[in-house]
């Protein structure tokens, strides 16, 4: 455990705040569990409300419906782009295709819901298991039936590319959030990641509507907002949840590297993201115009917020918001100006 690890450690038992050592809460046993039997309240955030099982609709919530539906924009955008930007063009292949790789996306975000339970308790998420509604071994019986239909709905689809995407991104997933590899607890592992993840996604847009070369304004597309979830993405979402990550020991951005050199580099990797795109932009301003400039005031928004929001616990999670509005208008904007081309 690194030194700022370390010192959060120390401030939350001086708070006191109960921090169980990583893997000593046995979701398998104890369930989403608040109380030891005793009366008192081991992890802060945990409900004492009567456990319900109410299944799949909250194993949706519990794998993040806004992430869900970014990631199907993404793929979305691949094939219409793929498609010469025309959405008529999208056939049958793209629906089935897009129904594999959307339960291949409840599958990532479901397994890692499971395999965070402590964490997201002390982090106070508020999502189902941390709750206590939705019991791990509920979640994970869907995760795994998420992950089997993946693979049978991209089988169906026979195409040998779309189905080794899918494999990828499915173990990728897997890799992220569960043992022995758990990329999550560094920095490094999570953004690079993400940034595989996003490209898996959009390759398999191109690919389900037809095409594995795909175009320059394509890769600028897929490749510049993959990063901007790997950069920015990435490293905001960690400064809301400080605690979760200390008392699971991992060596995320702020915990590894400290909160102001974190908010730093989020902040620059925002602008030199956007900066980037628009450089590429400029050679097609008709395309990709649009979508650059949303991109630049949404990583100046980002960076602000980085500074602005330091040392306001209510605010942590407002850096990581702009990030993901700023995501939903780029797609947005490149969908627009598909659908309506300049003269």
């Amino acid at each position: 455990m690194g030194v700022h690890t370390a010192r959060l450690s120390a401030q939350l038992t001086r708070t006191g705040t109960e921090i169980a050592p990583p893997g000593a809460f046995d979701t398998a046993r104890h369930p989403a569990r608040g109380t030891g039997g005793t009366g008192r309240t081991h992890l802060t955030g945990a409900s004492d409300a009567p456990r319900k099982n109410l299944g799949l609709r909250l194993f949706v919530e519990e794998a993040r419906p806004g992430v869900q539906l970014i990631f199907l924009m993404r793929f979305l955008a691949g094939a219409v782009l793929a498609a010469g930007g025309r959405f008529s063009g999208l056939g049958a292949s793209v629906f089935v295709a897009g129904i594999g790789w959307t339960l291949a996306t409840l599958f990532t975000y479901g397994i890692n819901g499971v395999c965070d339970v402590h964490e997201d308790l002390v982090n106070k998420t508020g999502r189902p298991i941390a709750r206590g509604e939705l019991p791990p071994g509920t979640a994970a019986v869907w995760t795994w039936l998420c992950a089997a239909g993946s693979v049978i709905v991209m089988l169906s689809t026979g195409s040998p590319l779309l189905i080794t995407y899918d494999l990828l991104f499915l173990l990728l997933g897997y890799a992220y959030s569960a043992a022995p590899l758990q990329l999550k607890r560094t920095a490094a592992g999570a953004s690079g990641s993400v940034l595989l993840m996003g490209l898996l996604t959009y390759a398999a847009g191109w690919t389900a509507a037809g095409s594995t070369l795909p175009t320059g304004p394509d890769l600028a597309v897929a490749c510049t907002m993959s990063l901007w979830m790997a950069a920015v993405g990435a490293v905001t979402k960690d400064f809301s949840h400080v605690a979760g990550d200390a008392a699971a020991g991992r060596r995320s951005s702020v915990t590894a590297w400290g909160d102001g050199t974190a908010r730093l580099v989020a902040a620059a990797g925002a602008l030199v993201v956007a900066g980037g795109f628009a450089t590429v932009a400029a050679h097609r301003p008709a395309l990709l115009g649009p979508a650059a400039a949303v991109l630049l005031c949404g990583a100046v928004a980002v960076a602000v917020l980085c500074r602005t929001t330091r040392g306001d616990e209510a605010r942590a999670r407002t850096p990581y918001r702009a990030f993901m509005v700023t995501q939903y208008l780029v797609h947005l904007a490149v969908f627009a100006r598909l659908v309506w081309p300049t003269p």
